[in-house]
């Protein structure tokens, strides 16, 4: 399980203030807000990129932040917003990669290490690109090998950035699928930032709506897609309706 108590953040005018949430085994959570609402700020400061005030992530009661790199490295994968492959690697090694934290500074992977890579690229349906330029893929399947490479560490949680941006909306559906069928079928604990409602009610077991740095309603869908809320957050004008058990928004002049 993932917690997060109190998280507080500053950089300039801009503040994250009194962040708490929890996102348990198995589950879907999504840190949903407008461009500059702290989203990624969170997501960064929950990672250790950035360094909040205080102690406030566990992980399985665990003061994540106090551990050592590799520990931290082990218990949660990150994949960034974007990523733009410098060299024509093979798919498989850059999945590869992802072992790095585990090895000393003259090791290098073994058979082992490229077992468990191919493992994971099947675990996501795209073990066809293990051998396929890095540079050749297109958006949705970079995403999915970005997620290979998070979780060759098995991880108990991770921590996706707007893993739908660029993406087209074949992708967008096809990735936060995988993104929830893995979390199902292996338990890891994953917290994602979005900032589509309609993609955060289908695809999320929980919400987490972010205005300004700070939280204004965590829950299932279908009890923080409202309009207010949506309202209060977006500025704008909606109106959620009830689709087949699936909460939508749709705009309402």
């Amino acid at each position: 399980m993932l917690e997060v108590k109190g998280l507080e953040f500053s950089y300039g005018e801009f503040t994250i203030s009194g962040v708490t949430f929890s996102v348990g085994k198995g589950e879907v959570a999504v840190l949903l807000g407008p461009n500059g609402s702290g989203k990624t700020t969170i997501l960064k400061a929950i990672y250790g990129l950035l360094k909040p005030r205080a102690r406030c992530v566990y992980v399985d009661g665990a003061d994540f932040h106090s551990l050592p790199f590799r520990r931290r490295s082990q218990l949660a994968g990150y994949v960034p917003q974007s990523h733009h492959p410098p060299f024509p690697y093979r798919v498989i090694d850059v999945v590869v990669t992802g072992f790095a934290p585990r090895l000393g500074l003259f090791q290098s992977p073994g058979r082992g290490h490229y077992e468990k890579a191919l493992e994971k690229l099947r675990l996501l349906g795209i073990e066809r690109l293990a051998e396929r330029p890095y540079t050749h893929l297109s958006g949705g399947q970079l995403q999915l090998v970005l997620i290979a490479r998070a979780l060759v560490q098995e991880p108990q949680v991770l921590l996706l950035d707007e893993p739908t941006a660029h993406l087209d909306f074949k992708n967008q559906l096809r990735v936060l699928s995988t993104v929830r069928r893995l979390a199902k079928a292996s338990g890891v604990a994953v917290l994602m930032t979005l900032h589509d409602p309609n993609l955060a009610a289908a695809y999320s077991d929980k919400i987490i709506v972010v205005k300004d740095g700070r939280v204004v309603a965590v829950g299932a869908p279908r009890d923080v897609i409202k309009d207010d809320i949506i309202r209060e957050v977006y500025g704008v004008s909606v109106k959620v309706l009830e689709v087949d058990g699936r909460v939508v928004v749709l705009p309402h002049d």
